[in-house]
């Protein structure tokens, strides 16, 4: 069975175009994007994190209820929309499963008190599992002055592919379940941070690193993800078989 890959969102933290900026890229309309998650049409129907655009994203991508919500980590970009996704699931009647690690889970938990059966979310806390003939794994990657989040590594029969939007400074061993992928889909906030005086306060890395990571991981394809207002997706600089995300694309695999 093939899988739609759906970019819901593919800008950082702050969105683009960002609040009071002037830049050309916040003017710019093609470089237009939301906060970051992506969706996945399979035989069961996946959402990658709850970005606070879901309600906007939901209606510009004309998309059904999700049957699972995967959760990358708690940061506010990645789960402020779990309110809107909720109250759709309640008003609506259809359960809602949310996966991740048992510590994200934990937070969300806190975060969500109402959230219950009995308005249809179900947490379910694990590093992996099954889901209809698609294995579905969380691994634990360096976020930099964040802390850290999780890549989700998705594979089945034919292919193999992961989501991995805020990551840097990944280990030898983080790196193993990436390598040789059918498409990784990699967060990169900035064109090239390297003169940035204040590497410890670093998070995601910059489209320079990722093109070298992707020399060691070597997936098929290449997307990027989680971009700031510093790149301007329009500009064609990037080698063959690496793109720049876009709100709405999508991947078929």
């Amino acid at each position: 069975m093939e899988t739609k890959i759906q970019f819901l969102g593919t800008s950082d933290s702050q969105g683009v175009p960002r609040m009071l900026c002037s830049c050309a890229v916040c003017k710019s309309t093609d470089n237009k994007r939301s906060r970051p998650s992506v969706f996945i049409h399979t035989s069961r129907k996946i959402l990658v994190d709850a970005s606070p655009d879901f309600r906007q994203q939901f209606i510009d991508g004309d998309l059904c209820i999700p049957d699972i919500l995967c959760i990358t980590h708690a940061h506010n970009d990645h789960i402020a929309g779990l309110g809107d996704l909720a109250d759709l699931c309640f008003w609506h009647e259809s359960k809602l499963t949310i996966i991740s690690p048992p510590d994200v889970i934990d937070i969300l938990k806190q975060r969500y008190p109402y959230l219950t059966p009995k308005r249809n979310i179900f947490f379910t806390p694990l590093h992996q599992m099954d889901v209809d003939g698609v294995h579905i794994s969380f691994h634990r990657v360096n976020h930099g002055n964040n802390g850290y989040s999780y890549g989700i590594r998705f594979s089945n029969q034919t292919s193999s592919w992961a989501y991995v939007s805020d990551v840097i400074n990944m280990t030898t061993e983080q790196m193993v379940p990436f390598y040789h992928l059918s498409l990784l889909i990699l967060g990169a906030s900035y064109l090239d941070e390297s003169n940035y005086p204040f590497q410890y306060k670093r998070s995601i890395y910059d489209v320079r690193e990722a093109l070298l990571l992707r020399e060691k991981l070597q997936p098929e394809k290449l997307i990027l993800t989680h971009m700031s207002h510093n790149i301007d997706i329009t500009k064609n600089i990037l080698p063959e078989g690496v793109w720049f995300g876009k709100d709405g694309m999508c991947i078929m695999l």
